[in-house]
């Protein structure tokens, strides 16, 4: 019984410990925007990454690379925003879903981030889906 109560306690730590690690990665995302600092969006965002952005009614498609050119040049970001999470989930050993809202004096912005894992070990969102509306909608 003691193994077993142990092996359930280790398996809970290691899962709280990687929802954990997402979440910081999905934090790191929307600060790196806030801030407007492209590199820290380098830092969690897979090279070929998507993000597909609904605002308006109308879609809008970026890859990681111009949307950190964007952010560079100040032309996305620049606002704090406060996160909240709404799910965050380890489905398996490499990929993960955070779903967060975050939202500044401006805009609400609903993401849902699909993060996965290489060779490297380390998170990386490799896509991201996201719904823009007003702050007071």
């Amino acid at each position: 019984m003691g193994f077993l109560l142990c092996t359930v306690f280790t398996g809970v730590m290691f899962g709280q410990s990687a929802k954990d690690d997402i979440k910081k990665v999905a934090a790191q995302f929307i600060e790196g925007a806030d801030l407007q600092k492209g590199d820290m969006l380098e830092q969690v965002l897979e090279p070929n990454s998507q993000q597909y952005v609904v605002m308006k009614g109308k879609f809008s498609t970026f890859s990681a690379k111009q949307y950190v050119e964007m952010v560079n040049a100040k032309k996305l970001g620049g606002k704090p925003r406060k996160i909240t999470y709404r799910h965050a989930e380890v489905l398996g050993d490499n990929i993960a879903v955070v779903v967060l809202n975050a939202v500044s004096s401006e805009y609400n912005f609903l993401y849902q981030l699909s993060l996965a894992k290489a060779d490297d070990n380390k998170w990386q969102i490799v896509g991201i889906t996201g719904d823009i509306k007003g702050a007071h909608e």
